[in-house]
């Protein structure tokens, strides 16, 4: 019953639309041009979700934050109909990343604080069924669906490490030490470092004003355990992006 009401409403709303003199929501007629061509800025933020404090008893207290992430890339769309499409981009963006953490030792005398600051680059590759909607006769809507590939080319893993402890005279002695990673499979990244392949699902949505001037927004979920460790205990980490865009279309 729901299925036949909304297919009588999508009915009723083309036609009430056609029949006001603007073109119908969904236009299921051939499209005016089969390829078109943009290129976009991506801006937003960059997240990499862990399972360290149920792996590592040794951690009492972890924070992790979403870091700005910044790109540019071009797309191409395949025009099947006015209202379907296949899209695919190349996109490379600058991605960053923070955690703080608290590690208590073994005998609760000492404790250790890290500062974790990461910085990562890599290219990405979505491919995705774009379904494109007439708001009116100068504004289209989207919404893609897909999957995304992306290879990290390069990145760095900087941390900052304050050991306080309890000598024998019950005193505080603190030290500070700093060390820097390969972001990208490096033995001596902090728990671990990451794998450079990534994929994992591709969600986005915007409009198209004028057939030209593209905002947007999408999200990346990464399906991959990206955490490259060399140690027994194996933790995984995924990416999460959030990323807007502004873009033109040819």
């Amino acid at each position: 019953m729901l299925r036949q009401l909304l297919a009588l409403f999508t009915i009723i709303s083309a036609a009430l639309t056609s029949a006001a003199g603007n073109p119908v929501f969904v236009d299921h007629s051939r499209p005016d041009n089969f390829l078109d061509i943009d290129i976009h800025a991506l801006a937003g933020g960059s997240y990499i979700t862990e399972n360290y404090m149920s792996c590592y008893p040794e951690i009492s207290d972890l924070n992790a934050g979403m870091g700005p992430a910044f790109g540019i890339g071009a797309g191409v769309r395949f025009n099947i109909r006015s209202f379907l499409g296949l899209g695919t981009e190349l996109n490379f963006t600058r991605n960053t990343e923070k955690m703080d953490m608290a590690v208590v030792g073994g005998n609760r005398h000492s404790v250790s604080n890290v500062f974790q600051r990461n910085t990562y680059y890599k290219f990405d590759v979505p491919v995705y069924m774009t379904f494109m909607f007439n708001l009116s006769s100068t504004v289209k809507w989207n919404v893609d669906t897909g999957l995304y590939y992306s290879y990290g080319t390069g990145g760095t893993q900087n941390n900052n490490i304050y050991d306080t402890r309890a000598n024998e005279l019950g005193q505080l002695i603190m030290s500070v030490s700093n060390f820097k990673a390969d972001f990208y499979n490096d033995s001596k990244g902090f728990i671990n470092s990451y794998n450079r392949s990534d994929m994992g699902l591709h969600l986005a949505t915007g409009l198209t004003f004028g057939g030209h001037l593209r905002i947007g927004a999408r999200v990346h979920i990464g399906f991959s355990n990206i955490a490259n460790s060399t140690g027994i205990v194996k933790p995984t980490c995924h990416t999460l992006d959030f990323l807007g865009s502004i873009g033109w279309q040819f």
